[in-house]
């Protein structure tokens, strides 16, 4: 991120239309804004009051649907191939969420999220194979994470619901030990199994989804009421841990919880670029350090080291105050 004095902000006006203002009592406004222009990348302005030095924040590389590279373009229209090939008139949709239909997808750290509808339950056969070509474009050039459901299920959604289907770099080797040994288990294609994070996906299809194949969302997905998408997303917030999973998703971790709680106090679904922002001001003073160095790690690419003890004492406020 870089610092424009506060001078310069009618020529970023000139340039750019808000269209979103976040503001509450704070002394940080973040506001979200979209070039005029197809050719301008949408950036994204955190405006810091003259007790931060009066000038602006900005981010110039986190982007929407329409703004995605040709290559990360390619890998998502690659993703819906397979799913139409292998499953012909049992696929009712495909549907992008997370950053990109956020409007805040970094092409550097970002993954690609995906929710597909099926009619009618899958063999595991066909999800063996549908992962099998998944995993040769995973990482070509970002990581895939994609579950499925059926429809009738996504028209009746109650969490945790019901699955078919799932795929994340969390199980690419399950998948290839199955590929080289065929009585290793994966459960995500063994069974089908409850998944209360489908929740937020479908909350945040309804909010901002955009379709890739098949039918319009608001006739495919359930209304997700406030209530049930907090209680999907504060489950077993006690055992919430900064270093689940790969070590590289660490900072997006801290990010994520900050979303939690944000969206009990705001009542809306943040990016893990907003909500990094939304922390940044809510925090106490001392960890405001930890939201802005996990934001210059994940989006920026930057390497910095956050202190385990200031990690948990972080940890610790976020958790108390999702569970208060």
């Amino acid at each position: 991120m870089q610092l424009v004095l506060a001078s310069d902000l009618a020529v970023v006006r000139e340039k750019y239309i808000e269209v979103i203002t976040h503001t509450k009592d704070m002394n940080i406004h973040a506001r979200w804004i979209y070039g005029q222009h197809p050719t301008d990348a949408m950036i994204q302005v955190l405006w810091v009051n003259e007790k931060r030095n009066g000038g602006y924040y900005v981010m110039s590389n986190l982007l929407g649907y329409k703004d995605l590279p040709f290559e990360i373009l390619n890998q998502i229209n690659n993703v819906v191939d397979i799913w139409r090939r292998h499953l012909g008139d049992n696929l009712i949709g495909v549907y992008l969420h997370g950053s990109i239909a956020l409007n805040a997808f970094h092409p550097n750290s970002g993954d690609i999220d995906i929710l597909v509808v099926v009619r009618d339950s899958l063999e595991v056969v066909t999800k063996l194979e549908i992962a099998g070509d998944i995993i040769e474009i995973d990482r070509s050039p970002r990581p895939l994470e994609m579950s499925a459901v059926k429809q009738i299920d996504a028209k009746n959604w109650k969490t945790p619901g019901n699955c078919v289907f799932h795929y994340s770099d969390f199980w690419t080797e399950k998948y290839l030990e199955r590929f080289r040994n065929p009585d290793t288990e994966v459960y995500v294609a063994d069974h089908e199994f409850p998944d209360a994070d489908v929740t937020g996906y479908i909350k945040l299809l309804k909010q901002c989804g955009i379709v890739l194949y098949g039918e319009e969302i608001q006739e495919v997905f359930a209304d997700v009421s406030d209530e049930d998408f907090w209680s999907a997303i504060s489950a077993d917030i006690e055992d919430y841990d900064f270093h689940d999973y790969d070590a590289r998703y660490l900072t997006s971790n801290v990010l994520i919880l900050g979303r939690i709680l944000s969206f009990k106090k705001e009542k809306r679904i943040l990016s893990k670029y907003e909500g990094g922002l939304w922390m940044i001001n809510t925090v106490p003073e001392d960890l405001k350090y930890l939201p802005e160095l996990a934001m210059k790690v994940w989006f920026e690419g930057e390497e910095h080291m956050l202190p385990e003890a200031d990690l948990k004492r972080l940890r610790d406020y976020l958790v108390g105050e999702i569970k208060s």
